[in-house]
């Protein structure tokens, strides 16, 4: 992996995948905090158990718009809050950030 990552091109991909995928990993982690499953999850949204399931399975996230997205997490109990950091600032906002999300 780490001669895969060498490659502008495949670091390009595999860093804006490893985004979705940390964003599915939360969405996974609050839906067995509330014991639900993709129906439960589904049935709160208003919408077919196929569709979180493309949603969530690997990558599949990275294709949802946001407002699905936000939908998702407030059924969820949680809030979907995009955001744009300036890459300047991002040694500076990415501990905090990553601080608040495990709180």
């Amino acid at each position: 992996m780490e001669r895969d990552l060498e490659n502008p091109e495949y670091r390009k991909r595999f860093e804006s995948d490893y985004e979705a995928f940390k964003l599915e990993v939360q969405l996974l982690l609050a839906l067995e905090r509330k014991h639900w499953s993709y129906s439960d999850l589904a049935r709160a949204m208003g919408t077919h158990k196929s569709h979180i399931s493309r949603d969530l399975k690997g990558g599949g996230l990275a294709s949802a718009s946001i407002s699905r997205i936000a939908k998702m997490a407030g059924a969820l109990g949680l809030r979907f809050l995009p955001l744009c950091v300036p890459e300047s600032k991002m040694k500076q906002f990415l501990p905090v950030i990553k601080k608040l999300v495990a709180a």
